[in-house]
C-alpha cells in the first residue's frame, strides 16, 4: 500500500542514473469497536522503506514497527518489527525478483515468521504504453504457529499470485495503470487447506496529482500483499475491502501521499479457538517519498 511511487521513480532513472529513494511512513489502525468482532482497540505503525537501483536493477529494504493495544488493558500490548529485502533485476523485456520478510513478534497465534519472496515478470511496450504480466511466489514459515483449533503446530504456507497490468500513457499531462491480481494459498497445515483472493487497482495521474483505488474480495488467511512487503501474520480471515490514495509530486524527487482504507475481516479469537463475527477496521496511511 505504500509502492505505487517505486515504479515511477525506476522508469526516471534513465535520465538522472542510479537513484537513492527514502519513503518513510506512518499509519493508524482503528479496531471494529464492539467487541464481539474485536478484541482489539488501535494499533500505530511506523517504518522505512529504501531503495537504490537504475533501469537495471532495484534493491529494496524496508523496516516497519507496529504495536496494538487491546480493549482489555489488563492484556499486553502486541509489539511487532518486520524487515524485508528484496532484490530485483530488470531485462529488455523480462525481470525476476528475490527477497525475505522476517516477522518478530509477541503474538502467540502465529509467532516469528519468515517469508520466502520470487518474482518473474514480463512487459511488453507499445509507444509510451506498457504491458505486465508475471507470477509472484510467497513461502511462508511459522515454526511455533497454531492452526484455527489453536492446535500448536508448524504453519508453511505457499501463495502463487498472477497478475497482468496495463499503463496508458493518455497525454503528456495524464496517465493510468491498471493492475489486476488473483491470489491462491496452499495452506495444508490448516483445516481449511486452501483460499483464493483477488484484487483490482487503478492509479490515475495528472501533472503532479495521483490517485490510487484498490479493491479486494474473496478469503485470505495469513496471506502476503504488496510484492511481499505486507505480511498478515494471523489466523484473522481477509474477506473484501477498499483503499483511497491521493498523492502530490512537490518535486520530481519529493512525493506526499495520504491513504485511507477499510477491511472486512473475523478476528480469530484464541481463547474460543473460533472466529469472532464479522468486524470491520479503518487504516490510514501517510508516506513521503524523497530522491536524490
Amino acid at each position: 500500500m505504500k509502492k505505487v511511487i517505486l515504479g515511477s521513480l525506476l522508469l526516471a532513472s534513465s535520465v538522472f542514473g542510479e537513484l537513492v529513494t527514502v519513503l518513510p511512513y506512518g499509519g493508524v489502525i482503528d479496531y471494529d469497536s464492539d467487541s464481539s468482532k474485536s478484541v482489539k482497540d488501535k494499533a500505530t505503525l511506523l517504518g522505512v522503506h529504501a531503495s537504490v537501483g537504475t533501469l537495471k536493477y532495484l534493491l529494496e529494504v524496508d523496516y516497519s514497527h507496529i504495536a496494538t493495544k487491546y480493549k482489555d488493558s489488563t492484556i499486553d500490548d502486541l509489539s511487532q518489527d518486520d524487515i524485508s529485502l528484496v532484490y530485483g533485476k530488470y531485462f529488455d523485456n523480462f525481470m525476476f525478483k528475490i527477497g525475505d520478510h522476517y516477522i518478530n513478534t509477541n503474538d502467540e497465534e502465529l509467532g516469528d515468521g519468515n517469508v520466502v519472496i520470487a518474482a518473474l515478470g514480463g512487459y511488453t511496450f507499445d509507444g509510451y504504453d506498457k504491458y505486465s504480466y508475471g507470477l509472484e511466489g510467497y513461502y511462508s514459515t511459522y515454526s511455533d504457529g497454531h492452526d484455527e483449533r489453536f492446535e500448536k503446530k508448524s504453519i508453511t504456507i505457499t501463495q502463487l499470485t498472477p497478475y497482468l497490468s496495463f499503463f496508458k500513457s493518455i497525454s503528456k499531462d495524464m496517465s493510468n495503470t491498471l493492475v489486476l491480481k488473483v491470489n491462491y494459498e496452499i495452506a495444508s497445515d490448516y483445516v481449511d487447506d486452501s483460499y483464493t483472493s483477488y484484487e483490482i487497482s487503478d492509479t490515475f495521474g495528472y501533472k503532479s496529482f495521483f490517485t490510487t483505488l484498490k479493491y479486494y474480495d474473496g478469503e485470505m488467511r495469513t496471506g502476503v500483499k504488496d510484492a511481499g512487503f505486507t505480511v498478515f501474520n494471523t489466523l484473522d480471515l481477509q474477506k473484501n475491502g477498499f483503499d483511497i490514495k491521493l498523492g502530490y509530486y512537490i518535486t520530481k524527487g519529493a512525493v506526499v501521499s495520504v491513504s485511507y482504507g477499510q477491511n472486512n475481516y473475523e478476528e480469530y479469537d484464541e481463547v474460543n479457538a473460533a472466529s469472532l463475527d464479522e468486524g470491520t477496521n479503518s487504516v490510514m496511511v501517510a508516506t513521503f517519498s524523497y530522491t536524490f
